[in-house]
């Protein structure tokens, strides 16, 4: 089993994975932005997350992109 990936962080348990949502977000509404190679370099870095950490940080971007516009 892995070892989940925010499991002991002082501000919560999904305070990385909040942070990570955010910057992606961020990144695509910037101007000019090559949002198919952001959206890709995401991808790759969550091949490493678990199941559980994945589909909350697909509720976190969705949060964020609505909050953010």
């Amino acid at each position: 089993m892995r070892k989940l990936l925010v499991n002991h962080c002082s501000l919560g348990q999904y305070h990385m994975l909040d942070k990570i949502a955010y910057d992606h977000v961020t990144e695509i509404r910037k101007r000019g932005a090559n949002v198919a190679k952001i959206k890709y370099e995401l991808s790759e870095r969550v091949k490493k997350f678990t199941d559980e950490e994945r589909n909350k940080l697909r509720e976190l971007i969705k949060k964020w992109l609505e909050n953010i516009k």
